[in-house]
């Protein structure tokens, strides 16, 4: 493996592994605690941002299930293939909703798209780590 490639995989799993979560425990709290604003930018943003925790609460089902041993199967590969297409198209969503929450200052402004960032790249993480 070549130097950038060890680069881009580290990157990778900071994005997944420290960011994602970081930014959604900030996010939810930055949420209860500051004032909502009831414009369609900061509403959007807060639908990606809450996309983007739908993803990660799927992603440690995920790891709570492959723990267990609910993977094992052969049915186990179908039902994993499964949380990853629906955990990326969670993160996508909420990247695409939080997109257009940028505009305009709201609670979730910035932590949405990180966090979407964060769980679409645990996802990729999760399916190619070599």
């Amino acid at each position: 493996m070549s130097v950038l490639d060890k680069a881009l995989w580290t990157l990778a799993f900071l994005l997944a592994y420290l960011v994602a979560p970081t930014t959604l425990i900030w996010g939810w709290m930055s949420w209860c605690w500051q004032e909502k604003a009831r414009a369609i930018s900061s509403i959007l943003s807060f639908i990606g941002f809450t996309l983007a925790s739908a993803s990660a609460v799927l992603a440690l089902s995920a790891i709570a299930f492959a723990e267990l041993g609910g993977f094992q199967s052969n049915s186990g590969f179908f039902l994993f293939a499964k949380a990853i297409k629906t955990g990326g198209i969670l993160s996508s969503a909420g990247f695409l909703f939080s997109l257009a929450g940028l505009w305009q200052k709201s609670p979730t402004r910035w932590q949405a798209p990180a966090s979407a960032i964060g769980t679409l790249v645990f996802w990729l993480v999760a399916t190619t780590w070599p």
